[in-house]
């Protein structure tokens, strides 16, 4: 993605006319420009640009999610889902495991009593509810707006067009009665802040209704239902055992009937008649996407893994409505549906089946579809995972289209035509990855998109765009660092929308472009450095603070193309010593100009065990954890790393090591956490990792993703999961929730900045927290 002219805080000036660039300390810097073309450009997120569709055809977000997945045991995302068999007769539900570490993830994070609360440190916002200068596909002056994060569908209330409500991938629900000026959080303690779909009743517009668990992304956190009757400003979970452990594509409401919903889902097409309190299987497939009849609701369409379905008495029956181009067998990746509201009898779906694209339109009741232009340009890698479909209000002839590109069609005598509304060689462009659509009842010229990097709004049909992300703290953090000198220094990948660093007041500067990866800093006082990384082998240092901060060069270690690694590799720095593992550890005793390769037991296996997390003891001995749950000690030999010894450690018997701590300088004392659900998620060895104690005791069965030890006294341990922050006071003898004042997200990151004893939280979807101890 390019975001050139366009100001934000980062490493260079735009070039003066002389080609010179020039330089201001970070932190006082006036705006700057992000140019990715000529010197200026990152090569590597260039030379990764070069290769994504060769190495990730899918779309490289396919990958991140199956790395997510991994993490946790659970199953794969499934660009093309299998069609169910014609004797299939339930839903796919989810496997036992699946629904097992769901349920002990989704658990609601109630506040502690009040006069405990006096005594319990509350976590604090530390943002960002302002990325100024985020990422799209455009060019131009409007090209580079604000983004957030990633959103997943929008209610404009029909009772009041300023009053909004906004569904989010990983950071809850939240709601503006300003017409997105101002936004406040709606769902911070509901059970699970992943969310697929909204809806709002036409009926009775005080009703309103959530679907958990994230059907784009197969993120499966999906427990039931929330409902709110007061029009969006309190929310209650409907729990449903059906709904446990899947994920949520779509709602649609009866228009006469507020009390009637249909759910499309992974597992099924899901019906209910009393609001969601019980609900019965309709289709069993997965199912994306519902749209009822706004003038008879007795037709009810379904675009499901099989092909589309059609009712004709309210669900009672099903039938396969066939579409010109495709046939019963074919493999679709997504199908969207969706009734024009100003003609319903006329109806428009959009699919994807391999690398082609379809759009077929109904022109009246009881009439067959036919085929319709598509745009040319449309990009189909990711059509599993970005996917939206909406008529315009007004006219049953404008169509709206999002894929990883947003595009408007107007249907005249010659056909569709087609205009790319998102990435613009000159004017707006907002962020790709589209997600979900809606107008405003009292102007049907005014147009939500919804996507990986928030939401925006057009006036005008989509010719002009306004970002709505100011305010909204939805950022999804993969990785955290800091400078232990600096309390105010903070560095954090995040999902799609660069590596950031802390310009504080919730503000966060975006200093490095694409997918934030893990990241690393060293701390030298003024001349600290700092390490960052996108996905795959890959890293770039730059001074972390000064003239030349963030000023970033390419120190990536030279592994081949088809080197095996994890998505977001481990990424480790002490001292001049850098490390970052796959298959093989990769060392560098110089801060990245030189590499000494080595060898682990499994690395020449033709499926070898990839290493999941490092950790650095002194300035001669590495920790490496992997994903099947070994560890190994790398001792750097006399003539340095290129010599350096292996020794086979105790295994973890959970799998999937995803953090390693070591406590005090011996390297004696290790800990180190499991994310897959099973037997144990936090072990502590006292022999360099020889043998290994399980230290869970009370822990419930839930991903536990990076590990804290306290300095100051070292039998107190703080645990980053999905269920939030857990700490211990006795080494793992007994946990207690440690998340007072923390929205109930996933914890993907933890670090403790020892100086100023302040603990800091990465989340997924919610930001960046802290808390002082």
């Amino acid at each position: 993605m390019k975001t050139p002219d366009t100001p934000t805080r980062t490493v260079l000036e735009k070039e003066a006319p002389g080609g010179a660039a020039t330089v201001a300390r970070w932190g006082s810097a006036p705006p700057r420009m992000v140019v990715e073309t000529g010197a200026a450009g990152s090569t590597v997120r260039a030379r990764l640009k070069e290769r994504a569709a060769e190495d990730y055809p899918e779309g490289k977000v396919l990958e991140r999610l199956r790395h997510f997945g991994m993490q946790r045991g659970l199953p794969p995302p499934t660009p093309a889902p299998p069609a169910p068999k014609a004797r299939d007769a339930k839903p796919l539900r989810p496997a036992p495991r699946v629904r097992q570490l769901v349920a002990a993830a989704v658990q609601p994070g109630a506040a502690p009593a009040f006069r405990s609360a006096t005594r319990v440190p509350v976590w604090r916002d530390l943002g960002p509810t302002l990325i100024p200068h985020g990422q799209t596909y455009g060019h131009g002056s409007g090209a580079s707006p604000p983004v957030s994060g990633r959103c997943t569908a929008i209610v404009v209330d029909r009772s009041d067009s300023r009053h909004l409500v906004l569904c989010t991938a990983g950071g809850g629900l939240w709601g503006s009665h300003d017409g997105g000026a101002t936004w406040a959080p709606l769902t911070d303690r509901q059970p699970t802040l992943v969310m697929g779909a909204l809806a709002q009743a036409a009926s009775a517009p005080q009703v309103m209704y959530a679907g958990t668990g994230d059907g784009d992304g197969q993120i499966p956190y999906g427990v039931g239902l929330l409902r709110s009757a007061d029009g969006g400003l309190s929310w209650s979970l409907a729990a449903a055992s059906v709904l446990l452990g899947v994920g949520v594509y779509d709602i649609a409401i009866h228009p006469g009937d507020p009390l009637r919903v249909w759910v499309a889902s992974t597992s099924a097409l899901h019906a209910s008649s009393d609001g969601g309190s019980t609900l019965r299987t309709a289709l069993p497939a997965c199912c994306w996407s519902v749209s009822v009849h706004p003038a008879d609701p007795r037709e009810v369409l379904a675009a499901c893994v099989n092909g589309l379905m059609r009712s004709g008495d309210g669900g009672a029956s099903w039938s396969r409505v066939a579409l010109p181009g495709v046939t019963a067998a074919t493999s679709y990746s997504r199908l969207e549906v969706c009734h024009a509201p100003s003609q319903p009898d006329t109806v428009y779906v959009a699919g994807c089946a391999g690398k082609r694209g379809f759009l077929w339109r109904r022109s009246g009741a009881g009439r067959a579809f036919a085929a319709e232009t598509v745009p040319s340009a449309m990009k189909l890698s990711q059509a599993w995972y970005d996917w939206c479909l909406a008529v315009a209000p007004d006219d049953p002839d404008r169509v709206y289209w999002g894929a990883i590109d947003l595009f408007r069609g107007q249907r005249g005598a010659a056909g569709m035509v087609w205009t790319n509304i998102s990435s613009r060689s000159s004017g707006d462009s907002i962020h790709p990855d589209q997600h979900g659509l809606a107008f405003d009842p009292a102007n049907p010229r005014t147009v939500y998109a919804c996507n990986d990097g928030g939401v925006f709004r057009s006036l005008d049909g989509g010719e002009r765009w306004q970002s709505l992300n100011p305010g909204l703290g939805i950022t999804e953090f993969e990785y955290l660092a800091q400078l232990d000198s600096d309390a105010g220094w903070i560095l954090g990948g995040t999902q799609d929308n660069g590596t950031l660093a802390n310009a504080g007041t919730r503000h966060w500067d975006q200093i490095a472009l694409g997918d934030g990866g893990d990241c690393a800093a060293v701390d030298r006082g003024a001349a600290s450095i700092c390490y960052h990384s996108y996905y795959d082998m890959p890293v770039e240092r730059a001074a972390a603070k000064g003239a030349q901060a963030f000023a970033w060069t390419d120190v990536s270690p030279p592994t081949p193309r088809d080197y095996a690694a994890l998505f977001y590799p481990p990424l480790e720095a002490r001292g001049n010593v850098l490390a970052k593992a796959g298959a093989t550890v990769w060392v560098s005793a110089d801060a990245g100009e030189h590499w000494d390769e080595v060898m682990l037991p499994t690395s020449a296996d033709a499926d070898p065990d990839l290493a999941s997390a490092l950790a650095i003891v002194g300035d001669d001995t590495l920790l490496v954890g992997t994903v099947g749950g070994r560890m190994w000690r790398i001792q750097r030999g006399a003539g340095g790393w290129s010599q350096a010894g292996v020794v086979v450690l105790g295994a973890l018997p959970n799998g999937y090591v995803s953090d390693i701590a070591v406590s005090g300088q011996s390297g004696r004392t290790v800990w180190a956490s499991c994310s897959q659900v099973g037997a144990g998620h936090v072990f502590r060895s006292l022999n360099g990792g020889r043998s290994w104690s399980d230290r869970s005791g009370n822990l419930p069965d839930v991903a536990v993703n990076a590990l804290v030890v306290d300095p100051k006294n070292t039998s107190v341990v703080y645990a980053a999961s999905d269920r939030g922050v857990l700490r211990t006071r006795n080494s793992g003898g007994a946990w207690s929730d440690f998340s007072n004042g923390l929205p109930n997200a996933i914890v993907g990151d933890l670090v403790l900045h020892a100086a100023s004893r302040v603990l800091r939280a990465g989340t997924r979807s919610r930001g960046a927290w802290e808390l002082s101890l």
